[in-house]
């Protein structure tokens, strides 16, 4: 047989292979080494393997002549049931996702599918046997299938569906033999010296190959993108075994890295073969810590931030856990990158990259992290982000503890550790155990959970580094947690610092010098910081700044060469960058800008008087939004590009508008039907007259889109449409609903039901039910559809239940009024443990005139903390007597002693101003006073401060005795001030049955488990 046609088909094999990698992804190698590492691992490896596959055909060929009746027959079968095999395997394999692998067809199906391959292939290979090669028709098209094979192999579907490539691997290969096969040129190579020579030339290609491939495997960044690109020799390599990893030596030069590998040509850290222990805290505040001004309350964690260094303007991309933790281990903008259409659900996380390459990966955390938004997150969540070794349950930062423990003595040795722990502490209800509480009102019970949390972190620390000396450990945060800051409570409402910044600690001992530095970083730069330190290439979709250069030392002040620029955040439809020392937020309604150094408690908007400076970070800020749907454009639209003005748009870029205008005649009805829908989220009203005309588009979605984005723009003869959109058969839901709340904001109460249904569903996004809820509330105000808003108070009431969108539904009933409607606010009023949602049920109540009202105001105003602009409700609904003309309004009883300057809107103390507590009728001890003050200043009450800007409600002890006097001063005005019981805080809720989730690979043990000590993927 001629063995020039194998040697030929591997040839062209990694001709073909060569061209789809230098032409997809050619600019991920580092260097020309690693070029040419991966061309001597595909020529000769594939050269190779295409000889010994013919040599097996030809050998087996040979037999059946001598020894079979009907040689071509046998052979057949020979191959018949190879490929049965082989298909059998890979149609299993390709039927076990969750939708295919219980079904009742699928054994069966899988059986046909091979016997279906066996047979053809045993008929064909007889065929291609005998057949003397003539003409080029069989080849040629052969080829064509070979190399199309490969293309799709290396550009569809990327990452999924194993089966699938590897069925496009076998079928390359096989049709690449059949075409040199089958070629007509003449054989040579019929005598047994050449025969020879060729053999070895194969045999030493194939050794030639196999030394590449162990070369290849040895250069981390040439190895991924092999891995992850090449549609032939990255399935190989996927089986070879990683190349020898070297102990980082602690030095104050970077350890010599020879040429091709990743961390080369980085002043970066050298941690390769580094065990990590990264510990997030739920809801911490920066400030809580000694770095960042905290006083004596996190001795453990400000032990570990004296050895390390100290980020002091670290930002969370988006005061949310889910999001948050989903982007600092996945090195993305998760919430950008969800909002961009066909967005890829797949995100390669930190853990599963570091698996890849030796390191054995473990987590710690509770299934609340995935609460807002969780449909969002089904994948991460299904997939545990990557770990091997998973213990997902509710548990105490004690508990914690000992379970980390016990994975250190259980798992595996020789192989480095990644080990990941979420503390839930201090997340509300603030319940601090025994022995850590520091007070009963609201910030003294969330310092307790703080103080537990630390003590946690000192036994995890240890822990960690009595079983990994030298490890190093990295501290942070998911987000921070108000205080009426800014007027709020919680998180996940703003982009103020005690929302947005976190703490941030990196210790890793000889390797990172101690220190402070006020770069500005992101929870995205954990990732691809720990990835660049380790050696391991990241993802090319990942985000986020190696912050090698400022934990070495050579860049710990803003603007150095290798510091990071800017930091991002986003809640809502604001969206923030810092550069160090000043910070831009902006919303649809304009910008804001803050020195933080100057002002930290960003009070003072510099906007209006430092133009140039918001111009400059808008455009950071635009660049960044414009550059998310370039990195992720690789995973998007199926393949198909998807205009970038219109990803930046989506993405709430409003300097991108314009260009979206021409995409309202985009070929693609996709395209069209987007760019309506962003072009009317963004009101631009130029574009009206080309949204009417787009009513009468082709396509259903396309007028659909078109019809709600005329009714955002206020075009009155889209009405009528929008109301028919509501009950058009065959249209989305998600536009029906976005139907409903534009007539909504006209006026218009067509859509109530599908606005209830709206409120009330589960599945849908938070902020979707947050527009409906407001939605409804607008209609009921304005007198529209009062029977059918009627009818929607027990499904209101439905929705009290959840916590997050209670307050929005208290308004909505307020406004829809009738006495079920207040039943419902006040029975959710007597048990409200939530500050903002007390507030809306208070004023909800005062609004209806209802007499439960006042006595469960002032029930929870004798509280440690009270519920925001509670005095003001009672001043304004008539519970308080108001002077007849200048002063302030005291509890009756009360009188002002000592000199004062009173005003309509209220009294400003001056010498030896005091007010004289009631006596009869007063609350009897323990009592407590709130005092309404407001202006800028300071107000002294008694031995106590007040920073006061704007209405600004504070709340002490009243004094105890006969005299029960208060002094007063300071430049704040007194407007009110009541007298209340003093009432402990309502005991949190008991916590729900949760059972426990501890996911690991195949083979490891079950219930608590030990580590698995399975080898990674």
């Amino acid at each position: 047989m001629d063995l020039r046609r194998p040697l030929f088909a591997g040839l062209g094999l990694a001709a073909v292979e060569l061209v789809l990698v230098f032409a997809l992804a050619g600019d991920l190698f580092l260097t020309s080494t690693e070029r040419w590492r991966f061309v001597l691992a595909s020529l000769p490896f594939w050269i190779g393997f295409a000889a010994l596959a013919w040599a097996f055909v030809a050998s087996a060929d040979r037999i059946f002549r001598r020894r079979a009746s009907h040689p071509s027959r046998a052979l057949g079968r020979l191959l018949g049931l190879i490929a049965g095999v082989a298909v059998g395997v890979l149609a299993w394999s390709a039927t076990a996702g969750r939708r295919l692998r219980d079904a009742s067809w699928r054994e069966l199906a899988v059986v046909g599918v091979a016997i279906v391959a066996a047979l053809v292939v045993t008929k064909l290979a007889p065929w291609l046997r005998d057949r003397r090669p003539v003409g080029w028709w069989l080849p040629a098209a052969s080829a064509l299938v070979a190399v199309g094979a490969l293309v799709v192999d290396a550009t569809v579907l990327l990452r999924l569906y194993p089966a699938v490539h590897w069925a496009l691997t076998l079928s390359a290969v096989s049709a690449a033999l059949v075409a040199f096969q089958q070629a007509p040129f003449g054989v040579w190579g019929t005598g047994r010296r050449t025969r020879a020579i060729l053999a070895a030339l194969g045999g030493l290609a194939f050794g030639g190959g196999l030394w590449g491939l162990a070369a290849l495997g040895a250069a981390p960044n040439a190895r991924f993108v092999v891995q992850e690109r090449a549609p032939l020799t990255g399935k190989v390599l996927a089986w070879w075994p990683a190349g020898p990893r070297r102990r980082a030596r602690a030095s104050a030069e970077p350890a010599p890295v020879e040429e091709g590998e990743a961390p080369a040509a980085r002043p970066g850290i050298d941690l390769r073969d580094r065990d990590v222990l990264l510990i997030s805290v739920d809801a911490l505040r920066a400030d809580r810590l000694a770095a960042w001004g905290g006083e004596g309350l996190t001795p453990e964690m400000d032990a570990l931030a004296e050895e390390g260094l100290v980020f002091r303007r670290a930002y969370t991309p988006t005061p949310h856990t889910s999001y948050a933790l989903s982007s600092m281990l996945t090195g993305k903008y998760l919430r950008e990158v969800l909002e961009l259409p066909d967005a890829p659900e797949a995100h390669p996380a930190l853990p599963e990259l570091l698996r890849r390459y030796g390191y054995r990966t473990a987590a710690f955390y509770p299934p609340a992290i995935f609460f807002v938004d969780g449909h969002r997150f089904a994948a991460l969540e299904q997939g545990g982000f990557g770990f091997e070794y998973r213990k997902k349950m509710f548990a105490s930062a004690g508990l914690r503890v000992a379970q980390l423990e016990r994975y250190l003595r259980e798992v595996e040795p020789g192989h480095p550790l990644f080990v990941w722990v979420h503390l839930f502490e201090p997340h509300e209800p603030y319940d601090p155990p025994e022995g850590f509480a520091r007070g009963d009102s609201t910030e003294a019970r969330y310092d307790g959970e703080v103080a537990a949390a630390d003590a946690a972190i000192g036994d995890l620390v240890r822990a960690f580094r009595e079983a990994r000396p030298d490890a190093t450990i990295i501290l942070t945060a998911d987000h921070g947690e108000e205080f009426g800051d800014h007027g709020g409570y919680y998180h996940g409402t703003t982009l103020y610092d005690e929302q947005v910044r976190v703490p941030l600690v990196w210790s890793s001992p000889e390797e990172v010098p101690p220190g402070e530095t006020d770069v500005p970083v992101e929870l995205l730069d954990v990732a691809t910081t720990l990835l660049a330190a380790v050696g391991i290439p990241r993802d090319a979709r990942m985000r986020g700044d190696d912050l090698g250069p400022v934990l070495r030392g050579d860049a710990r002040e803003p603007g150095q060469p290798g510091a990071p620029e800017a930091a991002f955040a986003a809640i809502g439809d604001e969206r923030m960058v810092v550069d160090g020392r000043y910070k831009l937020i902006c919303a649809p309604t304009g910008c804001r800008l803050f020195d933080l150094e100057a002002d930290p408690v960003e009070r003072r908007n510099l906007a209006g008087e430092e133009p140039r400076r918001v111009e400059h970070l808008r455009g950071t800020l635009s660049g960044l939004l414009e550059s998310i749907p370039r990195v992720e454009a690789m995973a998007m639209g199926a393949g198909r590009a998807w205009p970038e003005a219109l990803a930046r748009a989506e993405l709430g870029d409003a300097t991108a508008a314009d260009a979206v205008v021409p995409l309202l005649g985009d070929e693609r009805a996709e395209v069209r039907a987007a760019a309506a829908r962003v072009l009317g989220q963004l009101a631009h009203a130029p574009a009206e007259v080309a949204l009417a005309r787009l009513r009468s588009d082709a396509d259903p979605r396309v007028r659909g889109e078109a019809v709600v984005a005329g009714l955002r723009l206020g075009d009155a003869e889209a009405r009528a449409p929008a109301q028919a959109l509501l009950e058009e058969e065959g249209l989305p839901e998600e536009l029906r609903r976005r139907a409903a709340l534009g007539l909504a904001e006209r006026g218009d109460g067509a859509g109530v039901t599908t606005l209830r249904a709206l409120a009330m569903d589960e599945g849908a996004e938070e902020g979707a039910r947050l527009d409906a809820l407001e939605a409804l509330r607008t209609l009921a105000a304005a007198g529209v559809a009062p029977e059918a808003l009627g009818e929607s108070v027990p499904a209101l009431g439905r929705v009290l239940e959840d916590v997050r969108l209670r307050p929005a539904a208290v308004r909505a009933l307020g406004a829809i009024g009738g006495r079920r409607a207040a039943d419902a606010i006040a029975a959710a009023f007597e048990e409200e443990r939530y500050l903002p949602a007390r507030a809306a049920e208070a004023a909800a109540l005062f609004a209806l005139g209802d007499r439960r009202a006042e006595p469960l105001a002032r029930r929870y105003l004798g509280m440690d903390t009270p519920f925001p602009g509670g005095v003001g409700l009672l001043l304004e609904h008539g519970a308080l007597a108001r002077p007849s003309g200048a002063g302030a309004s005291l509890e009756a009883g009360s009188v002002r002693v000592g000199s004062w300057r009173c005003e309509v809107e209220g009294c400003l103390p001056l010498e030896g101003a005091k007010v004289r507590l009631p006596r009869r009728g007063a609350p009897a001890d323990p009592a407590r006073v709130v005092v309404l003050a407001d202006g800028e200043g300071v107000l002294r009450v008694g031995d106590e401060r007040f920073e006061v800007r704007g209405p600004t409600q504070v709340s002490l002890e009243a004094p105890a005795g006969p005299e029960r006097e208060l002094t007063f001063a300071g430049s704040a005005l007194v407007r009110a001030l009541v007298v209340v019981p003093a009432r402990e805080e309502l005991p949190p809720p008991p916590p729900e049955p949760w059972e426990a989730e501890e996911d690991q690979p195949a083979g490891a043990s079950s219930g608590e488990g030990a580590p698995s000590s399975g080898s990674a993927p």
